[in-house]
């Protein structure tokens, strides 16, 4: 198990893409294909996997098994009599977590792996918790749906775009439950907010606004300390590194993935789906973007790649314009907000509360309102229950792939507007990405390397 495997014929080395201009990042790529990759192959369909009875007890896998993995082994476990679960395997790359892991749930050394494909081999694993690095859970997510897996995967759902729509199309294939790791979705207040927009309470909605801000004590977020435990030859480096440029053994980027771009894209995809998904949850109507502009700075915390401020605008078909800000270095955020025509909806940051307020020139023609639940906020749990209950009924998830894809498809553009200073245009029909003029830019992918901002 301590032994390193070659992973070469895995995750390839190809030819890497210096990205100058948006000039010449438009030639690089063909207008017409950037998504059309195939996710199976031609000729291979994925597993059905097992039909799963309404009392049936579903056989759960955890991949990553670090912080949030170990969360979640925590939660099911503590849960697992009402949602009627088993826990029978753990996979992870380093030997200590996966030894943790194994020990906390009481499956034996036969139920732990290093390599995710052969835990997805067994039979009596219906349904698997993917709780990895970002640039992991595209290909692993793709493998559990080919091997008839249900799917709860981490947010955000992928790390580049390309493979974003790749799991999209692969979820519609396989009729899987595919749940996005959005917790705060579940909250009632956002589908108050839903029910009064959907009947025209609040008239058009005209600009919404959110934040998740916080500020660092020591001025170094996600800087996390290195545990001596973790050696060369006791966590398979080349797995762990998956699709990210090849590096020799890095304890450093190991723990403190967060900051650089190689394994994620900073406050963009780990802060702000906290706020942005469950905004555009809240207007009832979730859609594509249709233009994107962000940016970012890196004034502050210089212990990192990515940056410690972010601010990113986007402006969707309905006319709805969405503000979103993030922080590392301040935790004085935006009030969460949705605007309209006739009326405001307030929704608190610490309870399932949710106001709707009346525009001066209407507060005579309708009343204030106000919605209250004793739920907390951001309960893990209550959305794990709610992917088994959906595994068992076959009903659709509340922070499905349809929500998944229209948030990571703004997320990932942001990205793109940020280090590459670029305002963004987005055809959902297409899929293509283009600049004001015209001009279509590849999405930023492995293959990408973006000169480091001024």
């Amino acid at each position: 198990m301590n032994k390193k495997q070659n992973v070469s014929s895995d995750v390839g080395q190809s030819r890497r893409t210096f990205i100058r201009t948006a000039a010449g990042a438009a030639a690089a790529v063909s207008a017409t294909n950037i998504f059309k990759t195939p996710v199976y192959g031609q000729q291979q369909a994925p597993s059905t996997g097992r039909t799963i009875g309404a009392n049936d007890r579903i056989g759960v896998g955890y991949i990553g098994v670090g912080g949030q993995g170990t969360a979640h082994l925590k939660h099911q476990k503590d849960h697992a009599k009402e949602n009627n679960i088993a826990q029978l395997a753990v996979c992870d790359v380093w030997q200590k977590r996966l030894n943790a892991a194994r020990d906390f749930i009481g499956v034996t050394e036969s139920d732990t792996y290093s390599d995710h494909r052969k835990l997805l081999e067994r039979k009596d694993i219906d349904a698997v918790v993917i709780a990895t690095v970002d640039d992991w859970h595209a290909q692993i997510t793709l493998d559990a749906l080919a091997a008839g897996k249900h799917v709860y995967c981490e947010k955000p759902m992928t790390r580049y775009l390309g493979e974003a729509f790749e799991v999209y199309d692969a979820v519609k294939k396989s009729g899987k439950t595919y749940v996005v790791g959005s917790q705060g979705a579940m909250d009632p207040k956002y589908h108050k907010a839903a029910e009064w927009i959907k009947a025209g309470k609040i008239g058009p909605i005209v600009w919404g606004q959110g934040s998740y801000c916080r500020n660092n004590p020591k001025n170094s977020e996600w800087t996390y300390p290195i545990d001596p435990d973790l050696k060369e030859d006791n966590v398979d480096w080349n797995r762990w590194l998956g699709r990210a440029p090849r590096i020799k053994f890095n304890p450093e980027h190991y723990f403190s993935w967060h900051k650089y771009y190689a394994y994620n894209s900073g406050i963009i995809g780990n802060l702000l789906p906290h706020r942005f998904n469950q905004l555009i949850l809240a207007t009832g109507n979730p859609e594509f973007p249709r233009r994107v502009c962000a940016t970012g700075t890196r004034k502050v915390s210089l212990d990192r790649e990515i940056t410690d401020t972010t601010h990113m605008l986007v402006e969707f078909p309905s006319g709805l314009t969405l503000v979103i800000a993030g922080s590392t270095v301040n935790e004085q955020g935006l009030p969460d907000m949705i605007r309209g025509r006739k009326a405001t909806i307030y929704f608190s940051s610490s309870q399932n509360k949710v106001e709707l307020k009346p525009e001066r020139i209407f507060a005579d023609e309708m009343d204030p309102e106000e919605f209250t639940s004793p739920l907390p906020t951001d309960s893990v749990p209550r959305l794990e229950k709610n992917w088994f209950d959906c595994i068992r009924s076959g009903q659709t998830p509340v922070p499905n792939v349809e929500l998944a894809i229209r948030a990571q498809t703004a997320l990932c553009l942001a990205e793109m507007s940020e280090r590459m200073s670029l305002t963004l245009l987005f055809d959902e029909k297409t899929r293509q990405v283009k600049t004001g003029d015209g001009k279509t830019i590849p999405p930023l992918s492995y293959d990408s390397i973006v000169p480091p901002a001024a």
